[in-house]
């Protein structure tokens, strides 16, 4: 069933790397239901590529929030610029429909003032009275990120929501350069594991509290190379992330290449796409491998992996978190609760991972993508 009740659409993201993947399925679902009309995205800039090669979007919008701030304080014309330019391009647009996911009032009051007429998405702390539409919230607590998102479909009348996979579709250059990649490295012959040991760049400085120990990523990375010759490392983070990435680089004795802070984003997600298997921390990175296809081991401490988990939940994606800890999911209604202790993370079976780990590599069998 189709409907061609909207001419132009605008759908709001502006969260993190995770949760623009999250909304990849309703972005499929309304392009779907409504073949013929426009589809935008509004998100940052960082996840920009993440829609760019997307086949249900017509164009990407960019907003940094931190852009308008710095304006503001540099220069009171030039914030009015920059808000008046921001402004046309949507103007221009003429979006008669606005699905915001943004979980605030700010976009939604200005698209009101802009003329967009319906306006739906989350009523959040009562931030979504200049919605004409919206579903209450108190958070995202009893089920996938996913679902809340697909549930705001809801309000308009979709109700056939096609899958529930994350599409992160890479350029044929991108593709291009990882094959190349691994050819000038002599990688061609290795079954390659990535490794991401970081906690994502969207928490910020509570990024700590979702890292399991690198070392306990090293030894992981021991076991399997002790019963595999043929087995390589890459390990992926940021320029932020380069001393836990040194840790795990320097213990594995010559098989491994610490990649921190050296890739772009797409580069890296070309990589990852090449891998076998990905061992990371509950994130963003984790979610671009099980967009990519890629078996997934991964360490949930504070964070409820039914609400932020693989998605969909497949065998190949397997979730390790610490039995008999009973404070944890403590990362609720999208608050942190302080904790000196880390026990969600500290009690972790490390032995558990490497036995997941190798049921992947064995079902694998040697898969790699090729361009």
């Amino acid at each position: 069933m189709s409907d061609n009740r909207y001419k132009s659409i605008l759908i709001i993201n502006t969260f993190g790397i995770g949760d623009v993947l999250f909304s990849t399925p309703l972005i499929r679902a309304v392009k779907n239901y409504m073949p013929l009309a426009r589809v935008d995205f509004m998100c940052n800039k960082r996840c920009q590529c993440i829609l760019q090669n997307n086949r249900h979007i017509d164009d990407v919008i960019i907003f940094e929030k931190d852009e308008f701030r710095n304006a503001f304080k540099s220069s009171k014309v030039g914030f009015i610029r920059k808000i008046l330019e921001f402004t046309r391009e949507i103007k221009r647009k003429k979006y008669d429909l606005a699905i915001d996911l943004s979980l605030g009032y700010q976009i939604s009051l200005l698209l009101r003032l802009l003329g967009v007429k319906q306006r739906i998405g989350f009523n959040y702390r009562k931030r979504g009275r200049f919605l004409t539409d919206k579903l209450d919230i108190d958070g995202f607590n009893d089920k996938h990120v996913v679902d809340y998102y697909l549930d705001v479909l809801r309000l308009i009348g979709i109700t056939d929501f096609t899958g529930r996979d994350l599409e992160f579709s890479l350029s044929s250059v991108q593709e291009q350069w990882a094959e190349g990649f691994i050819r000038a490295k002599g990688l061609d012959d290795k079954r390659l594991i990535g490794i991401a040991p970081g906690g994502g760049k969207s928490w910020g400085s509570y990024a700590a509290y979702r890292r399991w120990d690198p070392q306990n990523f090293s030894h992981v990375a021991q076991g399997l190379s002790k019963k595999r010759d043929d087995i390589f490392f890459l390990i992926f983070g940021s320029e932020e992330e380069k001393d836990l990435c040194r840790i795990i680089n320097e213990s594995l004795g010559g098989k491994s290449l610490g990649l921190c802070g050296q890739l772009s984003f797409p580069q890296s997600v070309a990589l990852i796409k090449r891998c076998e298997l990905l061992l990371c921390n509950d994130g963003g990175i984790l979610h671009v491998g099980v967009s990519q296809g890629v078996e997934t081991v991964s360490i949930f401490g504070p964070v409820n992996d039914k609400v932020y988990g693989p998605c969909p939940p497949l065998d190949k994606h397997k979730v390790v978190r610490a039995e008999n800890v009973e404070c944890r999911p403590c990362y609720k209604n999208f608050k942190h609760r302080m904790c000196d202790s880390h026990d969600c993370l500290k009690k972790i079976d490390g032995g558990k991972v490497l036995s997941l780990a190798e049921e992947s590599i064995r079902a694998n069998n040697g898969r790699r993508e090729k361009v």
